[in-house]
């Protein structure tokens, strides 16, 4: 217990002094999805990370795990032809920040996050143990107002991940209709400089029945939309099956 005291105190005093001396504390971050060793085995990803599990194509974890070396128990997408699993980033630094009171850097690195977006992020590892790629979803499960300018992530991933992107607008299918005056239905490919394979989806409209006011009642209905973005990063070496 007196250790816990004494880090959690050493931490703290770390948070206070390092904004006073005009030093960064983006070095402080916990480890996220970008550090990931793509074409390399699990044993050489960094971590710590937090609450793994069998990943669902992007969306809510499954079946619980130790760890990546448990990747084996979740199944094979037949998409990519890799396992996934998801996990949370280490929420460490956000506990000593809340402790300390220092609200702006508990919002800034609390959860897991895609710069300030709540995120799902998951793995993708062959049946040889080797890390091919990652995937950053959006989180739906965040309050609307957060859940709205979830597709302006694509926005940042073209900036965070360096390549020659290539995007395409696509038309609003039958049904689908603009939220106020805007919508995006857009995919977008691209190479990294190492030769990584890039793939993002954007996407802000009504689905097919979903409306801002009831046709009936008139009253407005808040969060009837899809705001979305998806990011996909799969090493040189692999090909899709």
């Amino acid at each position: 217990m007196r250790v816990s005291k004494l880090l959690a105190f050493a931490m703290a005093m770390s948070l206070l002094v390092l904004p006073a001396l005009g030093q960064s504390i983006e070095h402080l971050a916990p480890t996220d999805v970008l550090d990931l060793r793509l074409g390399e085995p699990i044993a050489a990803q960094p971590g710590p990370f937090r609450e793994y599990a069998c990943g669902t194509n992007g969306g809510p974890p499954a079946r619980a795990l130790s760890g990546f070396e448990d990747f084996a128990n979740c199944p094979v997408e037949p998409e990519t032809g890799l396992r996934e699993v998801t996990f949370r980033y280490d929420d460490e630094l956000e506990y000593y920040a809340l402790a300390m009171n220092l609200m702006p850097i508990a919002d800034r690195f609390g959860g897991t996050r895609f710069g300030t977006f709540p995120v799902i992020v998951s793995v993708l590892i062959s049946d040889d143990g080797i890390v091919h790629g990652y995937r950053v979803v959006t989180d739906d499960r965040v309050a609307t107002r957060v859940r709205r300018v979830a597709y302006t992530m694509g926005i940042l991933a073209r900036a965070r991940v360096p390549g020659q992107w290539s995007c395409v607008d696509l038309p609003l299918a039958n049904g689908e209709t603009p939220v106020g005056r805007n919508a995006v239905k857009q995919d977008c490919t691209g190479t990294g400089a190492s030769g990584t394979h890039l793939l993002l989806k954007t996407r802000f409209f009504h689905r097919k029945g979903q409306t801002q006011f009831d046709q009936h009642s008139g009253k407005f209905r808040e969060g009837l939309y899809e705001s979305t973005a998806r990011l996909e990063v799969f090493d040189a070496g692999w090909s899709k099956p």
